[in-house]
């Protein structure tokens, strides 16, 4: 009963057993939750902007199969601290509510919980997370500092600071990480950089007061996908330059791996920046293709920003013998935005730190590497170091966009 205009449900006790389901977000007005203390089977109990909301039952602490509770933005609910309720619960959302902290005495009881959202203005520390917790997320939180409790979490690994204005340093995170989010983190200036394995992303969109050391370390970390940070050039180990560029076979071999990046001036009004990049023969064959999609949800850009991905090139479905390689660089529906780019040759072994790039590849509702190789075949397309050809169109990412912000 989502968006319901309900301000109660029902009087007294049903007889619920069979409910495993209860979604009520954006119920504006729903002012209580009713005694749910038959419903013992319920699993899910969502919440979400349920902006009257004052206060939950007694009887949640019966819902011992409860294992997904919603309460995000509820913001009249008078909820300081955590109820008590089930020791089941694997995912946890009281974003945007008036909580401060998370009691000790939780923290054994939620061995299950996975994830965390708890992030909101409410929140200027926390001492206690549960150790089971793989994804927190402390968006919009007032923290100046990321604590211990979260520092030691063995499983940890996606951790969320976007919005963190008053957040100063990142100190050592736990090896298990894969993501780290700190966009918009505008005080922010040192992040230890001492990451275990290569991450997912590693993205610090806004955060314009980092200093050259934290610069440098973020720079130099192995992603999957991308890396994100204000900058105003191309730094200095990006040697093959402009905005399209072509290597000899002198650079490189058929196992080379490369860094490339994207400088790209201020874009306005844009919830996620799709950068692309299309190695091609000097025969005009797609030799490879990547992508990635940085989600900024429309934050207004503070500075120019540098954009970094890994790539190879070799191609495990087909191979393409050539003398050169030209890569071609895109952002999808922001080209003119592009001020420069930059590659990168990676040393055979000392530098990859075997990383696995597949979950890169440009594919997007099907084999679109295999795609971009007959498109280029059939058209044979040789690019001058004037142009920028717009790839990804052609392989049909901008239709597919362009739908989603039509049902957005």
């Amino acid at each position: 009963m989502p968006q319901s205009n309900l301000e109660k449900l029902w009087d007294g006790v049903q007889p619920l057993v069979n409910l495993k389901k209860l979604i009520l977000d954006s119920s504006y007005r729903l002012k209580e939750i009713p005694n749910l203390s038959n419903a013992t089977n319920l699993e899910t109990l969502s919440l979400s902007s349920c902006s009257s909301l004052v206060e939950l039952p007694s009887s949640i602490r019966n819902l011992h199969k409860l294992e997904k509770l919603i309460m995000r933005s509820c913001k009249k609910l008078r909820l300081k601290t955590f109820p008590e309720f089930s020791s089941n619960i694997w995912y946890l959302d009281v974003s945007n509510t008036k909580i401060k902290d998370v009691p000790a005495s939780v923290v054994g009881r939620w061995s299950r919980c996975r994830g965390l959202d708890i992030g909101s203005k409410s929140l200027k520390r926390l001492t206690n997370i549960p150790l089971s917790v793989t994804k927190l997320d402390l968006i919009n939180s007032d923290i100046k500092r990321i604590p211990e409790c979260i520092t030691g979490l063995p499983q940890l690994e996606y951790l969320i600071v976007e919005n963190c204005t008053n957040l100063v340093s990142i100190p050592a995170l736990p090896p298990s990480l894969k993501s780290l989010n700190a966009n918009n983190c505008l005080s922010l200036k040192t992040v230890h950089c001492s990451f275990h394995s290569p991450l997912k992303e590693l993205t610090f969109y806004n955060c314009v007061k980092l200093d050259e050391e934290a610069r440098r370390g973020i720079i130099q970390q192995p992603v999957y996908q991308y890396i994100c940070l204000p900058a105003k050039e191309v730094p200095s180990e990006f040697t093959h330059r402009g905005n399209s560029i072509t290597i000899s076979e002198a650079s490189f071999s058929a196992s080379s791996r490369f860094k490339v990046c994207f400088l790209v001036s201020p874009i306005e009004d844009c919830g996620f920046i799709t950068i692309g990049c299309c190695l091609r023969s000097k025969e005009g064959v797609v030799i490879n293709s990547f992508f990635s999609e940085a989600r900024v949800y429309e934050l207004s850009p503070l500075s120019e920003h540098l954009f970094i991905l890994h790539c190879e090139r070799r191609n495990r479905r087909h191979d393409v013998a050539t003398s050169e390689i030209t890569f071609e660089f895109s952002c999808v529906y922001n080209d003119e935005k592009i001020i420069e780019c930059g590659v990168h040759v990676l040393a055979e072994a000392a530098e990859v730190d075997n990383i696995e790039l597949g979950s890169n590849s440009c594919e997007v509702d099907g084999d679109y590497e295999a795609e971009a190789f007959m498109v280029s075949q059939g058209e044979n397309i040789k690019t001058s170091k004037n142009t920028r050809w717009s790839w990804l169109q052609k392989l049909g990412l901008k239709k597919k966009m362009n739908k989603t912000k039509q049902t957005s």
